[in-house]
């Protein structure tokens, strides 16, 4: 059993104090502490406090930071993770990539938190909720306020990545220079998670869409639907025929923390977003913004949402694209005109609609119930992520009006792209 606090040496604690406090504060000490449940899937979470000495005026002070690290507790997990390599594809990410990108705050807005620490590892990082960041509450619907502020986001993103590309490598192909942080660890033929999921998509199909009533629709969707989902694996290609970025590919909303107005009280006003931060890039990959853009439509809105306001919101991201380039010293128009962003997301639509309808089987449980199984029962948890999801999914597809609601938005929707029912 590792010890959490072995986990982080104080030469480390050291480093972290002088990247982000400077040179006049001194470690007195410092302590780790757990964080409960599970509030992500691919490592373990904790808190480092350390207790500092200002040297100018000997006043001492706690400062938080957040820490995540491979699993150590769940071996089999680990061993999965670094196989696919998701963890140390966001250390390298931070340590050489992002690093790289342009930080001056008259230019760039915050898209990220900071990062004092990135062994291949372990990550020490800004903690966000000290920041007044907060993430969504579980079930929240997202209005159009929350999505403008997580597309001017992404556009910030895509707009360092396109800079970094055109300014300072002169058009050097940035998913060539990166390629080992920029690899596919998820979309995968090989990728037994993945695999799953897409046949729970196929299994809500064939037993709960409003297609499956339909005896002829049933037995279409039952002899073509994998082979049709397959254009996945080709879509998750490098692309010569779009313009790339650095894209997040996994905009779902636990991946993203707002500010928030308060009310009278003090309380926190979860209808009234004022910032937004992105998180977790284990899976980022050199791919074309219309990737972005599309996950976090499929992922975050429910469809009348984005049936009223999917073309708001395709000129919005472009228009900010356009206003973030402009301020880095690029125009829009040469590096991805309106006609290729409108052609690329008809491109990419299968790619939205299938990795929501992945994603939302999994994250949309009952609250806790998946750090529960993996407490309980790891040999069903396992079975669970990487074999068949499908008992689960169809248990709570009965029980959960939310999670059957979310999950049909996706799968009916999917359903009408691959067959135009």
């Amino acid at each position: 059993m590792v010890n959490l606090g072995d986990l982080i040496t104080a030469a480390e604690i050291h480093e972290v104090v002088r990247k982000s406090l400077g040179g006049a504060f001194r470690v007195i000490d410092y302590r780790l502490e757990k964080v409960a449940g599970q509030p992500g899937f691919l490592g373990e979470y904790a808190h480092l406090v350390v207790t500092t000495l200002q040297s100018e005026n000997d006043i001492t002070d706690e400062h938080r930071y957040f820490v995540k690290c491979l699993p150590f507790t769940d071996e089999k997990q680990r061993k999965i993770i670094q196989e696919f390599g998701i963890f140390t594809k966001e250390c390298v990410c931070y340590r050489e990539l992002f690093s790289q990108f342009d930080q001056n705050p008259e230019k760039v807005l915050k898209w990220k938190p900071e990062c004092w620490l990135a062994r291949d590892d372990l990550m020490v990082m800004e903690d966000l909720t000290v920041a007044g960041f907060h993430p969504m509450p579980f079930k929240r619907p997202f209005s159009k306020g929350h999505m403008m502020l997580v597309l001017e986001r992404m556009a910030q993103l895509h707009a360092c990545s396109l800079d970094l590309e055109y300014n300072h490598m002169k058009g050097e192909n940035l998913g060539n220079r990166f390629q080992k942080m920029l690899f596919e660890t998820t979309f995968m033929r090989e990728s037994p998670w993945f695999v799953a999921g897409l046949k729970g998509i196929l299994k809500v199909a064939l037993n709960g869409s409003k297609y499956s009533q339909n005896s002829d629709h049933k037995s279409i969707i039952e002899t073509q639907m994998m082979k049709k989902m397959d254009r996945i694996f080709e879509l998750s290609e490098p692309s010569s025929r779009f313009q790339s970025v650095v894209v997040h590919k996994d905009l779902w909303y636990n991946n993203m923390m707002f500010r928030f107005d308060q009310d009278q009280q003090g309380n926190v006003d979860y209808d009234k977003p004022s910032d937004c931060v992105l998180i977790d890039f284990q899976i980022s990959r050199y791919q074309p913004p219309a990737i972005d853009f599309l996950c976090a439509i499929y992922l975050l809105t429910r469809r009348p949402h984005r049936d009223q306001l999917f073309d708001f919101y395709v000129k919005y991201y472009h228009d900010q694209l356009g206003h973030r380039l402009q301020k880095l010293d690029l125009k829009v128009e040469d590096i991805l005109p309106r006609e290729q962003w409108m052609e690329s997301l008809e491109h990419y639509k299968l790619f939205g609609l299938l990795w929501s309808g992945v994603l939302h089987a999994y994250v949309n449980l009952p609250e806790g119930y998946i750090a529960e199984l993996h407490q309980s029962d790891p040999g069903a948890y396992h079975e669970f992520g990487l074999v068949s999801r499908d008992a689960v999914l169809m248990k709570f597809f009965q029980l959960d009006e939310y999670y059957r609601e979310t999950l049909l938005d996706s799968v009916d929707e999917t359903v009408e792209y691959l067959f135009g029912f």
